[in-house]
């Protein structure tokens, strides 16, 4: 099951039972450590650690109770199973109440035990690996941001800000690797939630009886396999956030039962009854027309109009190929080889990532550039460190250059309501004009008479 021997304590008074599970689990892959006594089960914990132990309530002495809160103090995740002859509600209570895992009642089946202690080791592990990740994720996150310094990221950033300050739901809306997840992030980190969990689910990887299980959790034994009962991610997110990628790839029920949430801010476990209650703001991300495709019956209006109140429309990269070099910049810096942190790029090279198009945006350049950044023997990264391919696929635009400066003005001003959504005040500004004159201008492209 593991690669290493999960260290068990086993505490109880009597020696003919204690012996019993000491040969038990000492068969399989356990480390198995047997005391008679509380004081000599404290002593081995302040020595050494323990990833699970069973523990008799009723001990002469210190209880097992007593034992467990002293060991909850010493070592956070140290996971117990109680075992007593005399079960009552309130041991159970109590030992439930300070961190044990289980509670069984002698005489149980060694077979069961088994099952519980590795269940309980489990846990172990995963508390172990989830408070890893969040160090190493709260370590790369404080270093992850927005780029750019171009009209259209600054456009995009004061978005960002006005999402921020909002509770409600915000959809944000782009092409394959803009970075609709990181805006997602930046929104959050800009909110009153930032202190708290930040969590991504994928639409389009479950099946939407797993999603269902993931986002709301299930009762214990609510379909075949489903065991204890568990917290969803919206009930653990608290007052956090939840990115749902990919909210196209929702069924039709699924949408109904987060609009409820979005509605109420209650949900119902799977195999529940009772609504639960979340201060979790959710976010969606999509590549796809929402609106388009509820217009045409393939998406339900009400939960589109529902989450797209916020819209935050992320631009590809080749519509901002300004903020490239700082781009570029902040990828090979942020490289994971020590060594790689000082390097450059040539001016070819850096010419070449300017004139491609990037067809999956941002992602790509990131692809590229860590692939040249270990590539590169020196401190320089120069055009033969970029993809074989690279070159062929550069196909700078000659008729770009043919154009009238009317037919250059109008996809400009076009290009700068699109990065605003379509803000009239704030594109305005943008390009340095009046309201009215812009207004006269898209009239004028409205009805045909501009280049």
């Amino acid at each position: 099951m593991h690669g290493k021997k999960i260290r068990l304590m086993i505490m109880d008074d009597e020696v003919a039972f204690r012996e019993l599970l000491v040969r038990r689990f000492a068969r399989s892959e356990f480390e198995v450590t047997g005391c008679k006594s509380g004081e000599e089960a404290l002593e081995l914990a302040r020595s050494g650690s323990f990833d699970v132990g069973v523990l008799d309530i009723r001990m002469p002495g210190i209880s097992g109770i007593d034992l467990l809160r002293e060991i909850k103090t010493l070592q956070p995740d140290f996971e117990a199973i109680m075992l007593t002859g005399l079960a009552t509600i309130d041991s159970a209570i109590e030992a439930m109440k300070i961190g044990a895992y289980d509670y069984l009642a002698k005489p149980c089946k060694l077979f069961e035990l088994e099952i519980i202690v590795r269940k309980a080791y489990e846990k172990k592990i995963l508390a172990e690996q989830n408070t890893r990740l969040r160090d190493e994720l709260k370590l790369k996150d404080d270093q992850r941001e927005l780029v750019g310094s171009s009209v259209v990221m600054q456009a995009l950033l004061e978005e960002i800000a006005n999402v921020a300050a909002q509770t409600g739901s915000a959809l944000i809306h782009g092409e394959a690797g803009v970075g609709k997840e990181l805006v997602a992030w930046s929104i959050h980190k800009a909110s009153a939630r930032k202190d708290n969990s930040f969590i991504t689910v994928n639409c389009g990887v479950l099946s939407e009886g797993k999603l269902e299980t993931e986002l709301f959790g299930h009762e214990a034994d609510a379909f075949v396999g489903a065991g204890m009962r568990k917290r969803g991610i919206i009930e653990n997110a608290a007052d956090g956030s939840v990115l749902l990628d990919e909210v196209e790839q929702l069924s039709p029920s699924m949408q109904v039962k987060i609009l409820h949430f979005l509605d109420t801010g209650e949900f119902r476990r799977v195999g529940g009854f009772s609504e639960m209650r979340s201060g979790a703001r959710l976010l969606f991300a999509t590549t796809e027309d929402l609106l388009r495709q509820a217009q045409n019956g393939k998406f339900r209006e009400d939960f589109y109009y529902k989450i797209s109140s916020s819209l935050v429309s992320v631009p590809p990269l080749r519509e901002h190929k300004e903020d490239i070099p700082e781009i570029a910049e902040y990828i090979i810096h942020r490289s994971n080889l020590a060594a790689s942190r000082n390097k450059r790029l040539a001016k070819k090279a850096m010419e070449a990532l300017l004139k491609y198009d990037w067809p999956s945006n941002t992602r790509e350049l990131v692809n590229v550039l860590e692939r040249a950044v270990s590539l590169a023997p020196k401190n320089v990264i120069q055009m033969k460190n970029l993809p074989i391919s690279f070159e062929k696929k550069l196909k700078p635009s000659k008729q770009r250059h043919l154009q009238s400066l009317a037919k250059i003005e109008k996809e400009h001003i076009l290009h700068v309501l699109d990065a605003v959504n379509s803000n009239i005040s704030k594109a305005s500004r943008i390009l340095g004009i009046s309201r009215p004159k812009l207004y006269r201008k898209l009239e004028k492209y409205k009805s045909g008479s501009g280049a």
